[in-house]
């Protein structure tokens, strides 16, 4: 693989710094550009840019790849796509940007579209996407599902860990019966990795290759524990009634198909593997929700 200069938009968090390991590793000018609120301190090979992205980039260095990790709005992709210089564009989308449907596993030509449980986030999305297939560049949108690993800001896996260890029940949405899939952030960067060095133009979906229940989830935390959970369930929080300050993941089928992106020769860890390595080597000893 030859050296490729490479620019991250945002990375400052969760499955930023990991990418910028997985791409450092293979020799690359890796440059990144963001607000510096989260962190600023980066390894010394990478070049970092502070900067606010809808205040404009103002960068006219030429890049093989532009990694977007953080566009929320069309009009922030769009934005990107004018002002930067690059022969490939990567967005870092979302499986919430597809349709609700009752139709499971969700497969990338899956429609997008509206799915209110994830209100503006999935509109965003929606729009990013749009704005991207609209374009004349060549680009790629990985469409994780939900994401687990240390240092989660979306705080599943320390809100129920901590739950556990303090005795305290966990509030369940629905009847807890939902279907999801996860996907370990080192997955996640390991496949945004390869899809910039080796400018792979299309839609990837980036899961695991296990669903399970929101009930299963909690009891198989519990016995990596090595404590019972608590269960209480709420059935005025099902679908997008969802209240996340009582529990992390909603009571709907959130699944899709990897078989496209595992084409390319991606493996993702397994469920259980994974919860067992973050919590040994993390959440056994920090998990503060």
């Amino acid at each position: 693989m030859r050296k490729q200069n490479l620019l991250i938009i945002g990375g400052s968090r969760f499955v930023g710094p990991l990418l910028i390991q997985k791409l450092l590793s293979g020799s690359h000018s890796i440059t990144v550009f963001n607000r510096g609120l989260v962190s600023s301190d980066y390894p010394d090979a990478v070049h970092f840019i502070k900067g606010d992205r809808n205040a404009g980039f103002n960068i006219s260095e030429h890049f093989d790849a532009v990694i977007d990790m953080c566009a929320y709005t069309g009009e922030q992709t769009q934005r990107a796509l004018k002002e930067l210089n690059f022969d490939f564009f990567l967005h870092m989308s979302t499986a919430a940007a597809y349709q609700k449907t009752k139709t499971f596993p969700l497969t990338e030509d899956s429609p997008l579209g509206d799915w209110p449980l994830w209100s503006d986030y999935n509109r965003g999305k929606v729009e990013c996407e749009k704005i991207l297939e609209e374009s004349r560049v060549k680009y790629a949108s990985i469409r994780p599902v939900y994401i687990l690993g240390p240092r989660n800001y979306c705080n599943r896996e320390a809100f129920i860990y901590s739950r556990i260890k303090d005795g305290l029940p966990l509030v369940l949405p629905g009847n807890g019966q939902a279907l999801i899939q996860c996907v370990f952030a080192y997955g996640v960067a390991d496949s945004l990795a390869f899809l910039a060095e080796n400018k792979i133009g299309s839609a990837f979906n980036c899961a695991g290759d296990e669903t399970i229940t929101l009930i299963d989830l909690v009891k198989t935390m519990g016995k990596i524990a090595c404590r019972e959970p608590i269960l209480r369930f709420n059935p005025f929080a099902d679908g997008e009634n969802f209240d996340i300050s009582e529990f992390p993941f909603a009571n709907e089928n959130f699944v899709v198909s990897n078989k496209k992106i595992k084409k390319l020769g991606i493996k993702f860890t397994p469920l259980i593997e994974g919860l067992n390595k973050d919590y040994e080597n993390y959440y056994k000893y920090d998990c503060v929700a």
